[in-house]
């Protein structure tokens, strides 16, 4: 089980810096991590991926791979940082980075390609740290899933406005997804957009809902409804 202690932030820097000077105290470090890393790699956007039992496991495996690869010169970097970065800030992104590994290596994720450009896209591959070179490029993903989702947003409000709930179903069939996607842009279009936003940028849930006025709860709810939308909108076969 993952240690519920979490060590502060000096006394971590002392462990990193231990590691750096001799590599025996590596697993020292790494039971100091592991608590703060699982606390962080919890809340990661990483879709139906968050709900299995050892995501967050492999999530941690990843981040200390990172940080003990080529005689720890991610480690060495960090201690040679001059002012020395915010600790907590630096974990957040090397762990999101790990996070965002570990979905695109699973068997769920359906990754894009120039012979399959509407494969599934999720969340947590087009926040703001997210890296992808070409024509399939993270920024073009963004720019294609911010632009449809606000497309179907207003196209949804001008139906409603127009026949109310009733040319849900028209949309539904035309857009090749269930209805009840329909139904919930039509109900939380604009909180779906504007959660999205907040991904898109990089910020983790707690700081969405703390920058939204939104529940924890509401914020992960809309990013779940997301993803099932951008699902069923994107991929032309299910994982």
């Amino acid at each position: 089980m993952i240690a519920s202690g979490v060590a502060d932030d000096l006394q971590l820097w002392q462990l990193f810096r231990a590691v750096v000077a001799d590599g025996a105290a590596w697993p020292r470090l790494l039971a100091a991590l592991e608590p703060e890393l699982a606390k962080i790699a919890r809340r990661q956007p990483i879709g139906r991926l968050r709900d299995r039992e050892d995501s967050a496991r492999e999530i941690v495996t990843r981040v200390f791979t990172r940080l003990h690869a080529r005689e720890f010169a991610a480690i060495r970097k960090l201690c040679a940082m001059d002012p020395p970065p915010e600790l907590r800030a630096y974990l957040r992104v090397i762990v999101r980075r790990s996070a965002i590994d570990f979905m695109r290596e699973h068997p769920e994720f359906v990754r894009a390609t120039p012979s399959r450009p509407n494969g599934w896209i999720s969340l947590a591959t087009l926040s703001s740290g997210a890296q992808a070179p070409g024509p399939n490029s993270i920024d073009r993903k963004r720019e294609l899933v911010v632009s449809t989702i606000r497309d179907m947003v207003a196209r949804v409000a001008a139906v409603r406005a127009a026949r109310g709930d009733d040319g849900f179903g028209e949309l539904a069939i035309e857009w090749k997804i269930a209805r009840i996607h329909v139904r919930r842009l039509g109900s939380r279009g604009e909180q779906m957009m504007r959660v999205l936003g907040a991904v898109v940028e990089g910020h983790n849930q707690t700081e969405i809902a703390e920058r939204l006025g939104l529940t924890r709860r509401e914020v992960e709810l809309t990013v779940r409804y997301l993803e099932e939308l951008l699902h069923a909108r994107f991929a032309d076969a299910g994982p």
